[in-house]
């Protein structure tokens, strides 16, 4: 009987073994392909870092570039409220000649154009001058 007992426990002393192994290598199996995506999480991220910093770059330089054509837009503004102004200033003068040369007195141009009356009484000398 201790014969049968012996061969009994090392059949199952084996097959214990055995067993571990099999848990073993399905452990190793698992480590490894958890390393192999750990190393493609790895890689992965890499890439998004990079293409987060080249985003970021052209995010700098698109800022910059916004801030010049803000500076443009503003002197094209600016340039264009001077010609407005200085349209503006023009037209009464011009406005002013013509209703000369129709025969219109300084009451007339200082009520129409908003001229003072100095400048009406000064462009009719020169209208009048001139004709």
């Amino acid at each position: 009987m201790t014969t049968a007992l012996l061969v009994t426990l090392t059949t199952v002393a084996v097959l214990g073994v055995i067993l571990q192994s099999l848990v073993l290598l399905h452990v190793w199996r698992n480590h490894q392909e958890l390393a192999e995506k750990f190393r493609d999480s790895g890689h992965r991220l890499q890439q998004v870092e990079q293409e987060l910093s080249a985003l970021c770059s052209a995010s700098v330089g698109a800022g910059d570039h916004v801030v010049k054509l803000e500076h443009q837009v503003h002197r094209i503004i600016e340039r264009q409220d001077m010609l407005e102004l200085r349209a503006g200033s023009e037209r009464p003068y011009s406005q002013a000649s013509q209703l000369v040369n129709k025969g219109a007195d300084i009451d007339e141009l200082v009520d129409t154009c908003g001229l003072t009356r100095g400048e009406a009484e000064l462009l009719v000398m020169m209208q009048r001058g001139s004709a």
